[in-house]
């Protein structure tokens, strides 16, 4: 990743310069141009009144320039050079720098003819294709005054860019795009409101914050500002409430009426070309050809829209936006009649909160034992040392609650799932859950399994007596002595894995094999096939015919060759090869073990009554304290860990169905019940299916885990609010939008047309 990162630097900066030579090489050839320019012919002089024209654009830059007009040909090419967000530009007519005054930019061409003066940085153009410079000039100064009429209200006609000849004929005058302005007033109450909206993004940026506090206040770097974390995570969601309580402030800048004009003239659909991509053309609404229409979106039905028309509006002056369209068109009178329905913010929240609960879904370990924290923080509350199941059961611990419990008691089996969490697999043994205790109650019943002998040997150690081959061993330690190689522990794991084994007596291990095939409650024949097939494929034996090497193929011809004084009667493997063998054997083994447990199964009978107590963690080690003696529960010539795999479900992932089997029924007998002491806030306390008090105590949860306990707290009470409040608000506000917009579009329909054809 390092790598990727050092060459896309490298490719940046080799672009850069790139750039830059580029860029110095045309500056260079401009700087050039320019200066072979000068020595071009001259046509006239500039005029007085074109040397004032272009005062106000060389006042601003420093530049004088002289009288002597010449002219420029060429193609026109703006470039530049771009750098951490600030561009540098130069427009350029045949390699010359020129600055365009006024509007000229719109008339440039590819080719372009043009006259210019000089300046000492550049050509000052004052005429190119069919721009003119005065012409510009009384463009520009008539679009100040139709700018400042525009902004004043003036009642009036808007000024033309270009001359125009007058016409009594108003109609005419409109056709030739013309615009009158009628008069101006401010916006009223509804139309502010209109235009504004009710918001909601910064109610959805405090919560943000908010929670974002409350998860930082969580982690365990920050437990010394946890406290002042949790503070400003608190403020920021009362913060956010109040956004989205509060009413806008009418006095605010944004909410102060703005200027409307009222306006006549033709309506015109305009499509405009993007400036960026010109393929692209859009379709625009303008009244003449000076004031663009902004009508809003549920009046801009095709059919109703009278192009083509004089048509009388009034418009915003910042935005241009329609506030009425003739007569029966009128956001204020809408805004009185059908009053918005504003459901978005509400959605926002929405997503806000649901985006909350998913973290904390995955953040909190459990929000229970959270919140205890806090109650328990609160109330102080502790409950009795509990050395008796009845007194439990009759008296339990309350919620949120210290309590402390010692006795005997038994691992719960579940007979519902296997140690995968499955429940659907009858051939699947039941787990034992150390995490949860049974505290007196009756015995659980587990059957033993009809397993014949024959089968069982199978999965003896003895079974494949495998021995190592010493003499091959010293021959390769020697070998590698002599050509002088390092000590490789790698290399000396591989050849070990490869080591030859000597196998003394397979005979006998295929005798029982027979054995286990024939018996009646043994090996079934599809069992007892694929076994044979699979060892013979892991043992891959030669028996030498005819002078070479035959591969055995067959079981018969493995037995056969197996027999005392044969020639596979001391077989020889690697122990990849031995691995697979037992690997092999264990499969068979477990597949009769299988369906005499799916046979057994309905045989069991779980424990009933008692207490049931639940723990974060497997009761009886170093975390949930064994016994003040300090036992370990493990029986002779096992360690505390042996024992703990006994316990867990079935055993360890790599046990037998046989030994997880056992453990099962060992945990079903007296010496299943071991001693405990349980110790810790209790998360939970109820009662399950059967009727049995259950209480769930958590020994990890104390005073330390105070602040980050609130936040989680706070986190999931925040988010739940948001959900349930918004969940309800978005559904009955959608509700009333729609029904609101139904009526809207009927009242719509009703309505005739804003133009006033027939005035004139």
């Amino acid at each position: 990743m390092d790598t990727v990162i050092l060459l896309l630097k490298v490719g940046l900066i080799l672009y850069a310069i790139y750039s830059f030579i580029v860029y110095a090489s045309r500056r260079s050839g401009n700087r050039d141009a320019l200066k072979d320019f000068r020595n071009t012919p001259v046509l006239r002089r500039i005029t007085d009144e074109e040397k004032s024209a272009l005062q106000p654009f060389l006042m601003g830059q420093d530049l004088t320039v002289g009288d002597e007009v010449r002219e420029l040909r060429g193609a026109f090419l703006r470039h530049g050079l771009q750098s951490q967000g600030s561009s540098t530009e130069h427009d350029t007519i045949g390699d010359v720098d020129v600055l365009l005054p006024y509007d000229a930019f719109d008339h440039v061409e590819p080719h372009n003819e043009a006259l210019v003066v000089l300046s000492r940085k550049c050509a000052v153009v004052i005429r190119v294709n069919g721009f003119d410079l005065l012409e510009g000039r009384q463009r520009a100064q008539r679009q100040q005054a139709q700018d400042k009429q525009w902004k004043r209200g003036e009642a009036g006609a808007l000024p033309s860019l270009d001359e125009v000849a007058q016409d009594a004929n108003p109609l005419a005058r409109y056709e030739r795009g013309e615009v009158d302005i009628l008069g101006q007033r401010t916006e009223t109450p509804e139309e502010v409101a209109s235009r504004m909206g009710r918001g909601g993004w910064a109610s959805a940026f405090a919560w943000l914050a908010a929670f974002v506090l409350l998860w930082i206040a969580t982690w365990d770097a920050t437990r010394g500002a946890q406290a002042y974390l949790l503070g400003a995570g608190l403020l920021a969601a009362l913060w956010g409430a109040w956004l989205f309580v509060r009413r806008p402030s009418a006095a605010a800048a944004v909410r102060q009426p703005q200027p409307v004009n009222r306006v006549r003239g033709m309506l015109n659909q305009i499509a405009v070309a993007d400036v960026r991509n010109v393929a692209v053309r859009k379709v625009g609404m303008f009244i003449g050809d000076k004031l663009s229409l902004v009508l809003p979106s549920h009046w801009s039905n095709p059919a109703s829209v009278p192009y083509g028309e004089v048509i009388e509006a009034e418009l915003r002056t910042s935005d241009y936006s329609a506030v009425s369209f003739g007569d029966r068109w009128s956001v204020a009178d809408e805004w009185r009649r059908f009053r918005p329905v504003y459901w978005g913010r509400h959605l926002l929240l929405l997503l806000v909160g649901l985006l909350a609960l998913g973290a904390l879904a995955l953040s909190a370990p459990d929000l229970r034992g959270e919140a205890a924290v806090v109650a328990q923080w609160l109330s102080h509350a502790r409950s009795p040392a509990y050395a008796d199941p009845v007194q439990l059961e009759e008296n339990p611990p309350k919620w949120a609650s210290f309590a402390n419990m010692e006795g005997e008691a038994r691992c719960e089996m579940n007979i519902d799932t296997d140690m995968n969490g499955r429940g659907d697999d009858a051939h699947a043994v039941p787990v034992i859950d150390c995490t949860t205790v049974r505290w007196a109650g009756s015995d659980p019943v587990v059957p033993a399994l009809d397993i014949p002998q024959s089968v069982l040997a199978l999965a003896q150690p003895d079974f494949i007596r495998a021995s190592e081959n010493g003499m091959s061993a010293a021959l390769i330690a020697m070998l590698r002595m002599q050509m002088g190689q390092a000590p490789d522990p790698l290399a000396a794991y591989r050849a070990r894995e490869n080591m030859p084994m000597v196998v003394r007596g397979f005979d006998r291990s295929v005798a029982m094999i027979d054995a286990a095939c024939n018996d009646s409650g043994g090996l079934s024949p599809e069992a007892c096939g694929r076994l044979q097939r699979e060892l013979v494929r892991a043992i891959d034996a030669t028996v030498e015919k005819n002078g070479a090497d035959t591969p055995v193929t067959t079981w018969a011809a493995l037995a056969a060759s197996a027999k005392a004084g044969a020639e596979n009667a001391d077989l020889v493997l690697s122990r990849s090869q031995l691995a697979t063998v037992q690997r092999v054997l264990h499969k068979a083994v477990d597949s009769v073990v299988a369906e005499k447990i799916a046979a057994a199964r309905p045989a069991i009978v779980p424990a009933r009554g008692g207490v049931l107590l639940a723990s974060t963690s497997r009761i009886g080690d170093a975390r949930g304290k064994l016994s003040e003696s300090g036992e370990s529960g493990a029986e002779p010539g096992e360690d505390a860990e042996d024992a703990a795999a006994d316990d867990m479900a079935g055993g360890s992932p790599s046990g037998s169905l046989l030994e997880r089997w056992e453990r099962l029924r060992r945990n079903a007998t007296a010496d299943g019940l071991r001693p405990f002491v349980l110790e810790g806030l209790v998360t939970a306390v109820g009662k399950d299916a059967a009727g049995t008090t259950r209480v769930r105590v958590d020994p990890g949860l104390d005073a330390t885990h105070r602040a980050s306990a609130g936040a989680y707290t706070l986190w999931a009470l925040f988010a739940a609010l948001l959900v349930l409040v918004n969940g309800v608000l978005f559904a009955v506000r959608l509700t009333q939008g729609m029904r609101r917009g139904a009526r809207l579009q009927a009242d719509i329909a009703t309505r005739p047309a804003p133009g006033t054809a027939g005035l004139f």
